[in-house]
């Protein structure tokens, strides 16, 4: 599964697969490594075991014994590491984890990424290079949204019977803040009306070495939605091979504030892990929370 270099710019994070048939066994294989002055991260697999360090500190799982398929975690926050190994068709509910001393992601890093590399016109070298700029570039959409204070257009009423906009409302404006990323990262953002009914097709375009136009397919849901793993399973793999695609971002909003408590869940780490990552994937797919919560106002605090 493609990583984006987004993943390490957050608090907390999960990167989760399927690794393959005998995948764990033989010699060491660097999962990621990530360095920047004063921080570093990286996760391996060695005979079975995945490994996870941050800094001085480190965890490992227990040994996968055998050579079948199997799931593989790593999470961290500010103040854990931790990873785990499961056979493929079972659920992770509990990671081995370490403690930490408090620690984020260093500002010059995010600074750094934010800027990215791409030159006006230049194709990217591979589709997964694309994949992992839009997910980078949509992490960056959430952080401005919340700092402007843009969420507060995707409500409407007043408490305590506020109520989120739809979820063709919400990607129109999520794309318009990812368009903004699209025009000096070299790829397009289209978010049209679906024919036959009120949602629409989420997707970007970006130019690739060697193939021409590479699609992104990008499927939303509240995280509350009474169909939030029915549009993973059936609704975002089907509109990736409407684009004849391997590659799909599962788009979830986070909604839950004092203001409004759905879902149940106290983060969406939580229901991602729960709802989302015990599904089986097509192609390659990630899951994107986005933090839409309305925060009280403060004059109201």
């Amino acid at each position: 599964m493609p990583i984006s270099i987004s993943d390490f710019a957050e608090e907390a994070a999960t990167i989760e697969f399927i690794a393959p048939t005998g995948y764990l066994q033989g010699d060491k294989k660097s999962l990621f490594k990530l360095e920047y002055p004063g921080y570093s991260i990286e996760s391996v697999i060695s005979d079975g075991q995945v490994f996870v360090r941050r800094n001085e500190l480190h965890q490992h799982s227990e040994k996968y014994e055998g050579s079948d398929p199997c799931r593989v975690a790593i999470q961290w926050s500010a103040t854990s590491i931790g990873c785990g190994i499961v056979p493929k068709g079972e659920s992770i509910t509990a990671l081995r984890s370490v403690h930490t001393p408090y620690t984020t992601p260093p500002l010059g890093m995010i600074r750094d990424l934010k800027c990215g590399d791409q030159s006006a016109g230049d194709s990217y070298p591979s589709v997964d290079a694309l994949f992992s700029r839009i997910l980078d570039c949509i992490s960056f959409c959430e952080k401005d949204i919340r700092r402007y204070g843009a969420e507060k257009f995707l409500w409407t009423g007043d408490d305590p019977n506020i109520e989120p906009l739809s979820e063709p409302e919400m990607s129109r404006l999520i794309a318009s803040f990812l368009a903004v990323y699209g025009g000096v990262n070299n790829f397009e953002v289209s978010c049209e009306p679906r024919a036959g009914g009120g949602s629409v097709d989420f997707c970007v375009y970006g130019h690739v070495q060697n193939v021409g136009q590479a699609k992104i397919a990008i499927e939303a849901k509240k995280a509350h939605s009474a169909d939030l793993e029915h549009g993973f399973i059936h609704q975002l793999p089907a509109y990736m091979d409407r684009l004849e695609t391997r590659h799909g971002i599962y788009l979830v909003y986070w909604l839950r504030s004092d203001r409004y408590p759905r879902p149940d869940f106290p983060a969406y780490p939580h229901l991602e892990m729960e709802k989302l990552h015990p599904l089986a994937r097509t192609g390659f797919v990630r899951s994107v929370g986005l933090n839409l919560a309305l925060d009280r106002s403060p004059s109201r605090i």
